[in-house]
């Protein structure tokens, strides 16, 4: 049973240190573009997120190109924070299975 005890701590270690790394690549992220309607035309801000308020930050007209950049950013962070819930739950699951008492 030690042998799994053992291939089980390290796959926690391992899944801790890929949690931590999500949670940097998210906290890097910029902010999310955020189009609004004012009147009859739209403006394009940038809202951040500081602390447990939300700031946005008016960016003016915005290319194309650059709008496609946010889009694929924000797409990025979905994934990203999808795969958070997941190492979260696995790491669970593997606390778990380490405290369980071992049978002779």
């Amino acid at each position: 049973m030690g042998v799994i005890k053992g291939v089980l701590k390290e796959e926690l270690e391992r899944s801790q240190s890929m949690l931590e790394r999500y949670r940097e690549e998210i906290a890097k992220a910029k902010g999310c573009l955020v189009k609004k309607r004012i009147g009859r035309r739209y403006y394009y801000y940038l809202a951040k997120r500081e602390g447990r308020k939300v700031r946005f930050v008016y960016k003016g007209p915005l290319s194309a190109e650059v709008r496609r950049a946010y889009k694929a950013q924000r797409a990025l962070l979905a994934k990203y924070r999808g795969y958070v819930i997941k190492i979260k739950d696995q790491i669970r699951f593997l606390r778990r299975s380490l405290r369980g008492k071992e049978s002779v």
